[in-house]
């Protein structure tokens, strides 16, 4: 399951920031979803273009 760190997390011993997109298995996942740690993501993101004209 996807999801999208809302707060910045370990996982498997790294640290993550805020927005990181994790690929979990579905127990761990829906556990930092109650936690409020993380959301579902969704499947495409939109991309913001990094600058004018982009």
């Amino acid at each position: 399951m996807k999801i999208e760190l809302l707060k910045s997390h370990t996982h498997a011993g790294k640290r993550y920031p805020p927005g990181e997109r994790l690929d979990l298995d579905e127990a761990s996942a829906k556990w930092l979803i109650d936690l409020k740690v993380a959301k579902a993501a969704t499947s495409n993101p939109i991309k913001q273009p990094s600058r004018k004209g982009d």
